[in-house]
């Protein structure tokens, strides 16, 4: 159909000219786009939380205990067994900082001081009884 003066569209079966049910589909996809824009930006401007690491042979046992208190989980570098190289345990404050299913236990790393009592995160395994 064409009239006169008015530019011509394409009428679908139900009498309504098509491009009045696109303009706000396009529009809703749109908003979607926008959001999507939104939190992308949003995530790219929030710093990463980044674990410090430090070295265990560097610091007193109390100076890593206060380093690992105040940030909750350090990364400590330290000289492996059996000349193993060096190795590197995440150590935390608490089960808090664990993950789900994990608990803090205790380990042992070399310190300046001598040997010093640290928590590392393991899975729980409740004991097995008969």
């Amino acid at each position: 159909m064409h009239l006169k003066g008015k530019s011509q569209r394409t009428i679908a079966a139900n009498g309504h000219p098509v491009g009045d049910r696109i303009a706000p589909m396009i529009a809703s996809q749109s908003k979607y786009i926008a959001f999507g824009i939104f939190l992308i930006a949003v995530g790219a401007s929030t710093p990463a939380s980044a674990i410090s690491r430090v070295s265990s042979m560097s610091h007193s046992c109390s100076q890593l205990r206060q380093i690992i208190n105040t940030q909750g989980a350090v990364i400590v570098t330290h000289p492996g067994s059996r000349a193993s190289g060096t190795l590197y345990d995440r150590y935390v404050s608490d089960s808090r900082y664990c993950a789900s299913g994990d608990v803090a236990t205790d380990d042992w790393v070399p310190a300046q001081d001598g040997s010093c009592r640290l928590s590392n995160c393991q899975t729980y395994e409740p004991p097995f009884d008969n």
